[in-house]
């Protein structure tokens, strides 16, 4: 099933139910990332967030209440994974840049964003593919101001999760995928040359798998592209209790095979079966060769 009839799917009428926000916020989350056992440096990042609404009461009129501090359940989560690339031209420095401009427009404006409409949701959309190219934007000052010659880079896949949907960005190569029923669905396409070429059908998605080209990028958030290059893949996901999503770089789904995948997630039956589960994935990926950096979140809700 591509991608595009794995969407279609998950968005038939039935396929989920509306619950909570406490749903979001009681959700596990679990994030881990390893360098693997090839390179001497972790280009990878990843980060798990909760976002939440506070106020600090400072001064006030009436007694008892100086230094009250009202804070709101988490009204989202955020995860995300980064895989940079440069080697020593700095992809760890790309990651971060990535991840942390990310993070500085979920603080600004994702927990305002109540998203219960289409309104609201085409604001959303727009900030998104916004924030990622002002990222890009970033990036490249910081390579100037920092004097880092040649390029670096990096992709990015995010989930920003008010339940009950997930609402994925995605650049580049890293991946989301959904576990439910039994199943595994891949949430995201690969940009990158390999994957093209299955589309093209010029090749077959296993002969993909070990291509030389599918370490060939076609698009990322990268110091050698203007902003408006970056070809920003957004879908939204109506989740529903018991699903699990997985986001990895290429890391540990280029060593470990989706029916792997879909065995190890398939026994994680409850909260704390989580994070054994992430860190086995994590070993497995070594234990396979670790030719990469190995990094996901894995969430179950």
């Amino acid at each position: 099933m591509s991608v595009k009839q794995t969407l279609e799917f998950l968005r038939r009428p039935g396929q989920a139910t509306v619950e909570h926000d406490d749903v979001a916020a009681a959700a596990t989350i679990v994030g881990a990332t390893d360098p693997g056992c090839v390179r001497e440096r972790n280009e990878d990042q990843f980060v798990v967030a909760r976002l939440e609404r506070s106020i600090l009461v400072e001064q006030c009129g009436y007694e008892g209440n100086d230094g009250t501090r009202h804070t709101d359940h988490p009204v989202a989560r955020l995860m995300m994974v980064a895989d940079g690339m440069g080697g020593q031209l700095s992809g760890d420095v790309a990651s971060a840049v990535v991840t942390d401009a990310m993070l500085q427009y979920a603080f600004s404006m994702m927990p305002w964003l109540r998203t219960s409409n289409a309104a609201d949701e085409q604001v959303l959309a727009e900030g998104l593919t916004q924030a990622v190219q002002r990222s890009q934007q970033r990036m490249q000052e910081v390579a100037k101001r920092k004097g880092l010659k040649g390029d670096m880079g990096s992709t990015l896949t995010l989930g920003y999760l008010r339940w009950p949907i997930l609402y994925l960005v995605h650049v580049g190569d890293s991946r989301a995928y959904l576990f439910r029923g039994g199943e595994l669905f891949r949430l995201t396409r690969d940009h990158n040359l390999a994957e093209e070429m299955v589309r093209m059908k010029v090749m077959t998605a296993d002969e993909a798998r070990s291509s030389r080209f599918a370490s060939v990028l076609t698009n990322c958030v990268s110091t050698s592209s203007s902003r408006e290059e970056i070809q920003v893949e957004l879908h939204q996901v109506e989740l529903r209790r018991g699903d699990k999503v997985l986001l990895c770089t290429d890391g540990l789904y280029g060593e470990i095979p989706d029916k792997e995948i879909k065995g190890r997630l398939m026994h994680v039956v409850g909260p704390d079966l989580v994070e054994p589960c992430m860190q086995g994935l994590i070993d497995l990926a070594r234990q396979n060769g670790g030719h990469d950096n190995i990094t996901g979140v894995l969430a179950y809700f």
